[in-house]
């Protein structure tokens, strides 16, 4: 229940936000960077978290793909949000009791991360859902040794606490993401030298972003549902804009 009210929240505070028109950036200055929150997907035909969505969020034109990790049981990094494959696979099982070779078996279209990483022209911006082993972190750090950090890839994760127990990643490439409450996110990034903080539109306030922009840092912003919507984070000055709608964003 809980959930719904914060979705029917999001999707009033969408439509009042909206009533006012924004106007889109100069052709002459720098485009916004959308992000294309778990690949260019919808419900029904080509689900989130897929190779369909990141190719098709690729050819929409999205400067970078969001998606998030997990571990096989034997330490395959594949990519899927939930700790199950319930909600698109139809399956019960968890990710961490099956190994890779059972996982294929299960949900084909669960793609790993080395099949993601493959993708040319795109950022890559990686959430890290739980803690992860020394083995699983040097696994990380081997599939992402092709790419840069910061320049090729960002880190993202909603527990700050987690940078702190993944040495083995670069500390620099470490995004905090939150909700509306981004005060404590920004604290914590600019005393430890992070690359910056995420959150909802709403949260990211003109404090916030002035004092990350202050030391040079990335800010971002979701979820725009509209061009018009992205029109006004890019006046604003927010860096990366996440989006669900892709589509409608390019």
């Amino acid at each position: 229940m809980k959930s719904a009210i914060a979705s029917a929240a999001q999707l009033a505070m969408d439509v009042i936000w909206n009533l006012k028109a924004h106007s889109p950036a100069s052709a002459t200055g720098e485009k916004p960077k959308i992000v294309a929150h778990r690949g260019a997907w919808n419900h029904t035909t080509n689900i989130e978290n897929t190779m369909q969505a990141f190719k098709r969020a690729q050819e929409l034109g999205a400067w970078a793909i969001e998606f998030d990790v997990r571990f096989t049981k034997d330490n395959i990094p594949i990519i899927n949000h939930d700790l199950d494959l319930r909600r698109y696979h139809r399956r019960d099982e968890k990710i961490t009791d099956l190994t890779f070779k059972e996982l294929r078996k299960l949900a084909p279209a669960v793609p790993t991360l080395e099949e993601v990483l493959a993708l040319k022209n795109l950022h890559h911006l990686i959430e890290i859902k739980t803690p992860i082993n020394q083995d699983q972190q040097n696994t990380l750090v081997q599939q992402l040794s092709h790419l840069k950090p910061t320049q090729d890839y960002h880190l993202l994760t909603l527990s700050p606490d987690l940078v702190r127990h993944h040495s083995a990643l670069p500390e620099a490439a470490w995004m905090l993401v939150g909700e509306l409450n981004l005060t404590p996110f920004v604290k914590l990034s600019l005393e430890r030298g992070y690359c910056g903080v995420a959150g909802h539109y709403l949260g990211m306030t003109k404090k916030c972003l002035d004092q990350l922009r202050n030391k040079n840092q990335k800010t971002g912003a979701g979820f725009t549902p509209t061009k018009n919507l992205l029109n006004r984070e890019h006046a604003r000055g927010v860096d990366w804009v996440f989006t669900n709608h892709l589509d409608k964003l390019v």
